[in-house]
């Protein structure tokens, strides 16, 4: 074998160096190596050539070898940027020329990323949730998985007893706080008594997460009776005055004193308080009884620790044992692991007993299929304009290919060039992302912790967005571009190739104008069940009805003042509006048996003032031994299923021991919104808790009417602002929600429909401009522009013809059997009009954008088009 130096030191030398000009020095190393050769042994002689190799890549040779390479024009990295500067310059020239096409296709990719970037900034926004707190890494809960028979249940929260022990004799935890969210005080105001979401928990938690106080100490959460409030609920309560010191009076809790105050905290937090409290002190902290390990609702335990999570659980493991039997009792088996708190969101598993707010990634999987749906017809359209743009740049591409472009090159210009668009599109639809982004967090549940702001972390994912889908949507098309032949480029030969639209573009036409129909449809009907349910018969008196918020202790103070106008024709008290959801409810025990029913109370004349028709009884409450009450039809029926007595004589017994006599029935009426169902309701007297004055009013001149009030309410109540609306427009905001509804379905409806008509628009484009010169000769021949319009236009006239006959059936099954029970459960379903009105209304924008571009072919002169033939 012939003695050569060691290949491998050759190929990493040429590899480090490059094209520096290697010949000379390879050369001068293997003359040094024979001559070494000559003297030395083989293994001697190679260690040097490595040595040499080595020493010469670092030498200065080779770095002014390389710096005068890259300087030269011919350089791959010189190469390279002035092919990309030429690409560059050569799309935006192409953009510039072609408007129209441009013009569509940034507008369909604008709107088709704009629900992409409303899914990436959710999935990002999510993925810093609670990462704010000092060593979130260190911060874990411990949840509950019950196991029945193979059935798995998981729990975010854990037994008391086991939290505690867990406390006591799990090694290596820093800190640990327990949380219930079972503290929801009701504080009493002007009108509506406001429902605060609170946690009791202790003075540890304030040291395990990061939520500064503007005021007070953590140690307020050991004393009786005192809270810790957000700085937005101090604002709510008190607006600009100083809320330490202030007293929460409120309808479960007694009296509590704030101490304290909570300086702004960022939003991206699983946690959702107003406010915070220390555990009562006849709190039970460590019975081991059988609920206390199988109970788990509404108490969790937090913990910091710098050990594995694996090491961890083990303990828990061997602490739990204490509590299996009563498990196996029921036939169960119970584990428990550490979360992450920077897994909570999104979290992997679904689970139950959640606290606070809680994203799953199955709706994060739901936002991202619905971005699909919308994107992917967008970036298809993109690539049919695309193609039918090339009948108009053929002789560009034979150009290239004769002056010797490769087709890499072709197929790198028309990346670059789609890339630029995207990155044109990806700027609308940051515009478009922001003008909706509020609005979709007023509409998402637990929107109020998210932010979605435009931080440079998110425009960078929007900017890679748009770098992605450029490469993917302009890939096709460039593939297309780079496949032509030079000659049939040249010759423009491909407007006389036959025309044929693959099965797979009238599939995804078909399935877009399906999806336009769908969400047309959509609209009309929430359009016609919002119109309904303003002007639905409810079952009480709402015309001219003025609804003024009042405290309870000044109820009867209000009346004599107001009563006295002579606009007020009828005055009632409630302590919940007709129309609006009743937030109160009771059990009503029975013996054994018990029923939850709404509580709604009212004054002597709330009955016969709204109209309120009876079935039994003259609906007049007075105060005798025992509580008089009225119940509807609903709780009556209910009642008379669990007792026999007749219905003068029936008496049933509260949860607080208060035993009442019912003395009428009141017909069922929709006290709440029509989204509601009519649940069983009990009216009762008690003037503590009416906070609304109800006043039928007559008058021509409104403005003097309202002046008039307010003198009268301000004579009695100086320091008390007078508020006034009608119930009818507090009856309207109840139905906020299907306007929210209509909102979102004419999002994507406009989305869906833009986006069809642009896909259409772009077959028709290259359908027409390939048959451009047999319309010429139809034309010559005679044929009329009604003639050639079905010509050019039957085949898009078939499938609009096929999408209605899916999209009908299929919007009918889903709105009347499934959308409408959410909106309106007193609908009477679909109607044959807002299904044919919005049907017809999509079908006009497709037939628009298929006969401006017909009537463009059949108008142009035959002249034009045969003039080469």
């Amino acid at each position: 074998m012939k003695d050569q130096p060691p290949k491998f030191a050759e190929r990493l030398f040429s590899l480090f160096c490059g094209e520096a000009f290697l010949e000379d020095l390879l050369g001068d190393l293997h003359e040094v190596y024979n001559q070494k050769r000559k003297t030395y042994s083989q293994m001697w002689s190679k260690a040097f050539y490595w040595y040499e190799a080595f020493r010469l890549s670092f030498s200065y040779a080779i770095v002014k070898r390389k710096r005068e390479l890259s300087l030269s024009a011919h350089s791959p990295g010189q190469r390279f940027n002035v092919m990309t500067l030429n690409y560059i310059k050569i799309s935006f020239r192409n953009i510039l020329k072609n408007k129209t096409f441009s013009i569509l296709n940034i507008f369909g990719l604008a709107l088709g990323m704009s629900i992409g970037l409303l899914s990436l900034a959710f999935y990002v926004e999510l993925h810093q949730f609670d990462r704010f707190h000092k060593d979130s890494e260190s911060i874990y809960r411990i949840t509950t998985t019950l196991n029945n028979d193979g059935n798995k249940e998981e729990y975010a929260s854990a037994p008391t007893a086991l939290s505690y022990l867990a406390e006591e004799q799990l090694v290596g935890i820093e800190q640990s706080a327990h949380i219930s969210d079972n503290f929801f005080p009701t504080v009493k105001t002007q009108g509506d008594a406001i429902r605060l979401q609170g946690y009791l928990t202790e003075p540890a938690f304030l040291d395990i997460f990061n939520f500064p106080l503007i005021s007070g100490s953590k140690n307020v959460l050991s004393q009786p009776n005192t809270v810790l409030i957000t700085y937005e609920t101090a604002h709510k309560l008190f607006g600009n005055k100083s809320a330490v010191g202030q007293k929460l009076e409120t309808t479960n809790w007694g009296v509590l004193q704030v101490a304290g105050v909570f300086a702004p905290f960022p939003k991206n937090t699983h946690f959702a308080f107003d406010v915070l409290s220390g555990f009562p002190s006849d709190h039970k902290l460590n019975e081991s009884n059988e609920l206390n390990w199988t109970d788990t609702h509404s108490n969790y335990f937090y913990l910091k620790s710098k050990l594995n999570p694996s090491q961890l659980e083990a303990q828990l493991a061997s602490i739990s044992r204490v509590g299996s039997s009563f498990f196996e009792e029921k036939n169960l088996k119970a584990s428990y692991n550490l979360q992450s708190i920077e897994d909570i969101n999104p979290s992997r598993h679904k689970m139950k007993d959640t606290l606070g707010n809680s994203f799953e990634w199955e709706g994060l999987f739901a936002f991202f299929g619905m971005s699909l749906l919308i994107l992917v017809p967008a970036c298809l359209n993109y690539g049919n304009m695309a193609v039918a743009n090339t009948l108009k740049r053929s002789k560009e591409i034979g150009i290239r290919k004769i002056m010797g472009s490769p087709n890499r090159q072709i197929i790198h210009q028309f990346l670059v060039e789609t890339i630029i668009i995207c990155l044109i599109a990806v700027i609308f639809s940051v515009l478009i992302f922001d003008l909706i982004r509020g609005e979709l967090l007023r509409m998402l549940v637990g929107g109020s912790a998210l932010s979605m702001s435009l931080s440079p972390r998110l425009l960078l994912v929007f900017l890679s967005l748009a770098i992605f889908v450029g490469l993917i949507t302009g890939l096709v098309p460039a593939i297309y571009f780079a496949r032509i032949t030079p000659i049939n480029a040249l010759r423009n030969t491909l407007e006389n190739q036959k025309v044929s639209i693959s099965g797979l573009k009238k599939g995804l036409l078909v399935f877009q104008f399906v999806l336009s129909l769908v969400f047309m449809i959509g609209i009309g009907v929430l359009v016609r069940q919002y119109y309904d349910s303003l002007n639905h018969d409810q079952g009480f008196v709402r015309e001219n009805v003025l609804v003024v918020p009042v405290r309870p202790e000044s109820s009867q103070i209000v009346a004599n003042a107001l009563a006295s106008s002579p606009s007020v024709t009828k005055m009632s008290f409630t302590s919940s509006l007709p129309g609006i959801p009743l937030g109160r409810s009771e059990y009503f025990y029975n013996g054994l048996d018990s029923l939850h029913a709404r509580v709604l109370y009212v004054d002597k004349q709330f009955i016969q003032h709204m109209d309120i028709d009876m079935v039994w009884g003259d609906g007049i409450l007075i105060e005798t031994q025992f509580e008089q009450v009225l119940v509807n039809e609903t709780l009556m029926n209910r009642l008379i299923n669990l007792r026999s007595e007749a219905v003068d004589s029936l008496v049933v017994e509260t949860i607080g021991d208060t035993k009442v006599q019912i003395v009428g029935v009141i017909k069922d009426y929709n006290h709440e919104p029509l989204s509601h169902r009519i649940e069983p309701m009990v009216v009762r007297l008690n003037n503590a808790e009416l906070t609304f004055a109800l006043l039928t009013i007559s008058t021509k001149d409104i403005v003097y009417t309202m002046n008039d009030l307010e003198e009268r309410w301000k004579a009695v109540l100086p320091e008390a602002a007078f508020k006034a609306t009608f119930l009818n427009s507090e009856i309207e905001k109840a139905y906020d929600f299907i306007l929210t509804g209509i909102k979102i379905f004419a999002f994507l409806a406009i989305l869906a429909v833009t986006i069809s008509c642009l896909g259409l628009l772009g077959i028709v484009i290259f359908t027409t401009e390939n048959r451009k010169k047999e319309v010429a000769i139809r034309k010559t021949l005679g044929a009329s522009p009604w003639k050639l319009l079905y010509t050019l236009s039957g085949l898009f006239f078939r499938m609009w013809v096929i999408a209605l006959f899916i999209a009908i059936p299929a919007s009918f099954f889903y709105y009347d059997k499934v959308m409408l029970k959410i909106y309106n459960k007193f609908n009477g379903g679909v109607g044959f009009g807002e299904v044919a009105l919005s049907s017809l209304l999509t079908l006009s924008l497709g037939l628009l954008a298929i006969m401006v571009q017909s009537n463009k072919v059949i108008r142009t002169n035959p002249a034009e088009s045969l003039r080469s033939e």
